[in-house]
């Protein structure tokens, strides 16, 4: 037991100061142990005001309990810090003396969690990561300091909090019976104000409380777990010490295997204080320059050397000179580094070949917060995007355990995360799964993922009914500023190289925003160029869903925005892919998507997304388009060119394609259709009651515009033309819809006989 020579407020009881050998001590030597804890013989109470809790553990794991509890009598105060095997992550509580909560809820029987949790890890030799609670300005914080990283603000709320009556601490708490944790505590301490983050970052990398003079003097209690004696002043230890588990090394150690009274101190460190963990850094063309700064906490010149180490793989890449010659001392650190797109990264950072004697690390500093260089897409638009990360869509498709969501505008929970997002950190939804989340999400990141071979970060942000031109800034910006606060996160770290978008059927209710759609999507792109940078990021327009139920929707402004999304992918290749229709999207309510109906566009989204990437492996989400057509006596035989799939098909192949009509007047008025039949699997007939003399022209829009009340979709399917059009059968769960002739001007969606669109 370690502290300061003076003597504590009157709310800390006094505490006998003891030498300790340079050594750590496993907790759970047998991995099976359920009364390995440490327990104080007195105890102390928590001040009014700034404090810090901090806990370093390696490994911590198990089937439920308490890393620090704090339970004071006649219920004058409790402070838990626990780890919920079930969600996989720990949780933060306590209470004060007059009942304030230090979090707003009860969690496994301890009073206060906060609201979001911090996720476990998978087995490994790690450095110690350190937990911190800390009262700051009236805020409750929870931190985390993975090693050699600075501390991840993981929850903070403003709530009352005050003074405790002294009581006993107990580290490694169980309640309960049942195997304990695999874990290893490396030390604990208290102090009388609230720590620095720079001063966090410092202990995250190997120091100790006693060694940092800012810490030192508001040091009240300190325990570093660095003896083998079974009895100590203040916290009595409780289980066997003698076995040392095969399992996370211990500080200073150099395996896994080393005894305690073997091991070193770090000495010859270096702190990387960058970016929070669980990062997906949007790459461009491949790589992305990543930052890194910190400090050499070294004691003598030497090179600093780092290394990224592909956890899940099995990978790790040569060691890579940053500096050469660091002073040590605490000097400053700055690195950029080329990364390439991949999967989760960790870092391994040391000091080698010194200029004035051996100054390699005793033992390198190694991080598990995992981040990456890859794929960042956002999800935006109206309530049809919203769908994406919709509730009732959860647990479809499991995920594949290289995604990191973010912040979402979905305000239900979902199964599996029962913890509130939080703004400008990332969040795992599976604990230490990783990934997860409802259907729309994984699909799009399962795919994109695998055709870009690297970790996918995605959010969702939504507004309902929200048009086109509320995001540009023609009329406003009021959505895209609430996402662009989730975009700019983390220094801009978040921001996306893949915007996702659907025409959107709010934009195509009106007439003039349905025909000013081409020009909104041209100041949407100087919108996210200024912010983004020009060149960095595409908009995947996703295939504008058929949408009937009857839609409310009239069928002339929906037709608008599909060609409007058609034309300006063509005239904007570098920002713009795709914008396709598709079939079978069945509403509950003329615009919102059935769940039968996800099971179908969920898929398509994936799809688009993967394709993007990798061409060759996933289907081309335009489907096919009309291309020509030419008389042959009575009848007209028209060409197709497929995009997607192997033929196309009807939904029934007896009846007469719908969605066509004729004219030889530019549809002053139509020639009527006997037939329309499929003859080869990339040509249809048209057999009419007459054949005219002079140009013909063909149409194939859906919704038969103006056919309906008020100019919208007839409730008959076949009279709205929606119920037999050709579509090509892209995989089960992708069916496409062939595009509707489009328009070089508003109103004229036709092919002249014999010529090309």
């Amino acid at each position: 037991m370690k502290q300061t020579a003076r003597p504590l407020a009157a709310v800390l009881l006094a505490l006998s100061l003891v030498t300790l050998s340079t050594a750590s001590v496993r907790l759970s030597p047998d991995g099976n142990n359920t009364s390995v804890q440490y327990r104080t013989n007195g105890g102390w109470a928590l001040p009014d005001g700034d404090w810090t809790v901090g806990i370093w553990d390696n490994n911590f794991a198990g089937n439920g309990g308490w890393l620090i509890g704090y339970s004071a009598p006649d219920n004058g105060g409790s402070l838990n810090l626990s780890y919920d095997h079930v969600a996989g992550r720990y949780y933060v509580g306590g209470q004060d003396a007059a009942g304030n909560l230090f979090g707003g809820a009860k969690f496994n029987g301890i009073a206060g969690s906060l609201s979001s949790g911090y996720p476990g890890r998978p087995p490994g030799l790690f450095m110690p990561r350190l937990h911190i609670i800390r009262r700051r300005a009236g805020y409750s914080e929870y931190l985390v300091a993975e090693a050699g990283h600075a501390p991840v603000l993981v929850a903070s709320e403003a709530r009352p909090f005050g003074v405790t009556t002294a009581g006993n601490w107990c580290l490694g708490s169980k309640q309960g019976a049942g195997p304990f944790y695999d874990a290893d505590l490396e030390g604990f301490f208290f102090a009388t104000s609230a720590i620095t983050d720079a001063d966090l970052c410092r202990l995250s990398a190997g120091f100790k409380p006693a060694d940092v003079v800012s810490i030192t003097r508001e040091l009240a209690v300190y325990f570093p777990l660095e003896s083998t004696a079974d009895a100590i002043a203040a916290f009595t230890r409780f289980g066997a010490s003698e076995a040392i588990a095969n399992a996370p090394m211990l500080r200073g150690a150099r395996s896994s295997r080393q005894l305690s009274a073997d091991t070193l101190v770090p000495t010859q460190v270096v702190s990387l204080a960058s970016f929070q963990p669980f990062q997906v850094i949007r790459h461009h063309n491949g790589s992305a320059d990543v930052r890194f700064t910190g400090f050499d906490h070294g004691t003598a010149p030497a090179d600093i050397e780092l290394r990224f180490i592909d956890e899940d793989h099995h990978l790790a890449s040569a060691g890579r000179p940053r500096r050469t010659n660091s002073p040590g001392g605490g000097a400053a650190v700055q690195a950029t580094l080329s990364v390439p797109k991949g999967y989760w990264k960790t870092m391994e950072v040391r000091r080698v070949r010194s200029a004035g004697g051996k100054a390699d690390s005793n033992r390198p500093v190694r991080t598990w917060c995992r981040w990456a260089v890859g794929e960042v897409v956002v999800v935006w638009g109206d309530s049809i995007q919203g769908q994406v990360d919709g509730p009732s869509r959860v647990n479809k498709v499991a995920p594949n355990s290289f995604t990191a969501k973010y912040l979402t505008s979905i305000t239900p929970t979902l199964p599996g995360d029962t913890n509130s997002l939080v703004k400008g950190t990332w969040n795992l939804l599976r604990g230490s799964g990783m990934g997860g989340g409802s259907q729309g999400e994984n699909l799009i990141a399962n795919t994109l993922s695998e055709a870009s071979g690297c970790c996918v970060g995605l959010s969702v942000f939504w507004r309902g009914a929200s048009q086109l031109d509320h995001w540009n800034g023609r009329t406003s910006l009021n959505s895209y500023n609430a996402a662009k606060v989730t975009m700019l996160a983390n220094g801009g770290l978040n921001k996306p190289n893949i915007i996702t978008w659907v025409g959107n059927c709010a934009s195509a209710k009106l007439n003039a925003n349905a025909s000013a759609y081409h020009s909104d999507f041209d100041l949407f792109k100087n919108v996210l160029d200024a912010d983004l940078g020009a060149g960095t990021w595409q908009l995947l327009i996703m295939p504008f869903p058929i949408t009937y139920a009857p839609d409310t929707t009239p069928a002339l402004g929906a037709h608008k925005v599909r060609e409007a999304c058609w034309r300006w992918t063509r005239d904007h290749p570098e920002a713009g892919a795709f914008a396709g229709v598709s079939l079978d999207h069945t509403t509950k309510d003329g615009v919102h998507p059935t769940d039968s109906a996800w099971d179908l566009m969920g898929p398509r989204w994936g799809n688009a997304a993967g394709w993007m990437r990798d061409p060759k492996k996933f289907a081309d989400p335009r489907a096919g388009e009309i291309v020509g057509f030419q008389r042959d006596g009575t009848d007209l035989i028209v060409q197709l060119r497929l995009y997607a799939g192997t033929a196309l098909t009807l939904k029934n192949p007896s009846a007469n394609i719908s969605g066509l009509s004729v004219s030889s007047d530019n549809f002053a008025s139509t020639l009527p259709i006997k037939s329309a039949v499929l003859i080869g699997p990339t040509q249809f007939k048209i057999t009419l009651a007459s054949m005219p003399p002079g140009l013909l022209k063909l149409r194939y829009l859906y919704g038969n515009p103006g056919a309906g009340a008020n100019g919208k979709a007839p409730v008959d399917p076949a009279a709205a033309g929606v119920d037999n059009i050709l579509y090509v059968n892209a995989g089960p769960a992708n069916i496409l819809a062939i595009q509707p002739i489009w328009g070089a001007e508003s109103g004229n969606w036709a092919l002249a006989e014999s010529r090309k669109p």
